[in-house]
């Protein structure tokens, strides 16, 4: 496993660019806010893409979700997506307000549309890879559909910690971004053994 890791482009991909926003914000700390705005972009960006994953999934592992106390099938796959885009896109909509008011001034909007469109070519060059999943092999829709969520922990604990700890959170928000990001990778791309489902 950890040799597939290791050998996946996307998993450095992923690595460098967050090692790179580490560095970015050593050596420019006035643009804290600008990193928030590309976390929310990233985030805006995966919600969408995992959408189209749902929409694409052929054969649904139908013990990995349920649906209205029925397990989730073929046909229900629309339904599981939509209700993931509104339902993951209102988190990051009530967000997005929050970002306005607290994290507006100072933004390198240059940055942040630069980062953003690097995150769009790698998205779908990730969502042209799930063409080669094969029509007959299960596909585990709730680690599809839940993982992305991984994401919403740093916003809560940037939110939460000055006013519960009075401490600052940039360092920790970006470490967490870091794992938030490589986590979710890991666990919901075609990182697995022969065999393994998604």
């Amino acid at each position: 496993m950890l040799k597939r890791i290791f050998n996946d482009s996307g998993f450095w991909f992923l690595f460098l660019i967050n090692c790179y926003l580490i560095y970015y914000y050593f050596q420019n700390p006035g643009e804290f806010n600008s990193i928030v705005w590309i976390y929310w972009l990233q985030s805006i960006l995966i919600g969408l893409f995992t959408f189209f994953q749902l929409l694409m999934v052929k054969t649904p592992d139908e013990k990995s979700m349920s649906m209205n106390n029925q397990p989730v099938t073929k046909k229900s796959m629309g339904c599981a997506a939509i209700f993931f885009l509104f339902h993951f896109g209102f988190f990051h909509f009530v967000y997005g307000i929050f970002l306005l008011v607290s994290f507006s001034s100072g933004t390198n909007i240059k940055i942040v549309l630069i980062t953003a469109g690097i995150f769009l070519v790698e998205s779908t060059w990730q969502l042209l890879r799930r063409k080669k999943v094969a029509p007959n092999q299960k596909e585990n829709v709730g680690k599809m559909f839940f993982t992305p969520y991984l994401r919403i922990i740093p916003m809560h604990l940037m939110i939460l910690m000055p006013a519960f700890l009075d401490i600052g959170v940039s360092l920790i928000f970006l470490i967490l971004k870091t794992v938030a990001d490589i986590g979710m990778y890991v666990a919901t791309s075609g990182l697995r053994t022969p065999g393994e489902q998604l």
